[in-house]
């Protein structure tokens, strides 16, 4: 799981949270309706046969499609019309689905038999290694980013948001005395 404690977690809520007050989800309202036209164009495009349709999965992969392009800037490709029939053509999008697949039983264990699930589960495992090394990669190409351009990006990109974040961090960390300094915080 991913952990930041103390000082460190209050820069962090002061940065992400105002991403999601009701003016930032305003200003990304037709990206929002961009994707349910979407989810519901493919419903259209299903023959007048088909019956079943996995409502709950669907609406998941909606929330995530909208999550990642509001949150990350990223396509994550959920709402593809053959990406349901082809699941896994996107790694992190696997990842992700895999995380929550493990999470619903997790949820309802013991925190004990929780923690000893978690931690020998091979998808849950192999979904956090893939999650954690593509935001490391999302992050450090904010972080290569010109930094006037992130910082335009960080009033409504969560990454970029992140990005700047973790720069302070480490500006910060920097400027301690050795015993003071504490190790970097990797994703």
């Amino acid at each position: 799981m991913f952990i930041i404690l103390g000082a460190q977690f209050k820069r962090h809520a002061a940065v992400t949270l105002p991403l999601f007050r009701r003016s930032k989800i305003l200003s990304n309202f037709d990206l929002i309706v961009d994707c349910v036209d979407k989810l519901l164009d493919n419903w259209h495009k299903k023959s007048k046969d088909y019956v079943h349709t996995d409502i709950t999965q669907q609406s998941q992969n909606l929330l995530l499609e909208i999550f990642g392009l509001i949150a990350f800037d990223y396509d994550l490709e959920t709402l593809d019309s053959n990406n349901n029939e082809k699941k896994g053509n996107n790694e992190l999008t696997q990842a992700l689905n895999d995380m929550l697949s493990v999470m619903d039983i997790v949820f309802f264990a013991p925190r004990s038999l929780a923690v000893l699930y978690l931690k020998l589960n091979f998808r849950y495992q192999r979904a956090r290694r893939v999650i954690k090394n593509r935001l490391n990669q999302m992050i450090e190409r904010e972080l290569n980013e010109n930094p006037k351009s992130r910082l335009e990006r960080k009033r409504t990109c969560l990454i970029a948001s992140l990005a700047d974040s973790l720069q302070q961090d480490e500006n910060a960390e920097a400027m301690k005395n050795e015993e003071d300094r504490k190790g970097k915080l990797f994703l």
